[in-house]
């Protein structure tokens, strides 16, 4: 009988293993889970691309969820949605390391979907922001709800950008890893704290559940706006520099 101990054995190199530390939630929390949910998939002939391909679904209707949701109900929903990606996220992978069933394509759709994940999280949050009129902010600043719209979608765009021209400068390059941006090996302490804090798997949804309880995703929208934007053009000077 396959174990999620076995999936981790087999999926996780030490030297993996100190990468993925650094992001806390993911790795002892998320990780977890997805192990015990990656056990049904190896009993069946289901590919990691299928998984990758089935991972786009929860994320669309995550952010219709929270476009369209005046509930609470309907908004955890929404977060539920985000939640289940990330969960797929890390089956897909669990898959094709335990199966060795590598391929170019499945590391493409996987950054993909990461891309769906990161544009529509925060544009959902700015959408729920913009409807919530009990929000923390309002009782403090009469603040348009269309700009929560605008600093929802171009949040997500700051998380994107910079990965995309990365992307590009290793293409042009030829290099592996330019800026060193993509190996955790060389993650210095401030880079840490900024993964843990941008990690859609991680402080990033547990922040979202919270502001849908709390009315506070104005403040998660302001907030995240202007950390993203920030590690943008950090992000930016290390590709450029490197």
């Amino acid at each position: 009988m396959i174990t999620p101990k076995e999936i981790e054995k087999k999926t996780m190199n030490p030297e993996k293993r100190e990468k993925a530390k650094k992001d806390i939630f993911g790795f002892y929390v998320g990780r977890p889970i997805t192990y015990i949910l990656t056990v049904p998939f190896l009993y069946t002939n289901i590919s990691p691309n299928i998984v990758s391909y089935i991972s786009f679904i929860p994320i669309i209707l995550g952010f219709i969820l929270l476009a369209v949701g005046k509930t609470k109900m309907t908004l955890s929903l929404g977060w539920l949605g985000f939640f289940l990606w990330s969960m797929l996220d890390g089956v897909d992978g669990n898959i094709a390391r335990y199966k060795k069933q590598y391929s170019k394509i499945g590391d493409t759709l996987d950054a993909a979907a990461g891309y769906f994940a990161m544009a529509l999280i925060f544009f959902g949050a700015g959408i729920t922001a913009a409807h919530d009129m009990s929000g923390i902010v309002r009782n403090f600043v009469i603040v348009s709800g269309e700009l929560y719209i605008i600093l929802g979608g171009l949040s997500g765009m700051c998380m994107i950008i910079p990965r995309l021209i990365m992307h590009k400068a290793m293409t042009s390059t030829g290099s592996k890893d330019i800026g060193r941006m993509k190996d955790r090996a060389y993650y210095s302490f401030a880079k840490v704290i900024a993964l843990n804090i941008t990690s859609i798997p991680g402080l990033v949804q547990i922040l979202l559940i919270v502001g849908i309880f709390t009315h506070t995703l104005d403040l998660y929208t302001i907030g995240y706006f202007f950390i993203n934007i920030l590690i943008m053009l950090i992000s930016l000077r290390s590709i450029f520099k490197g």
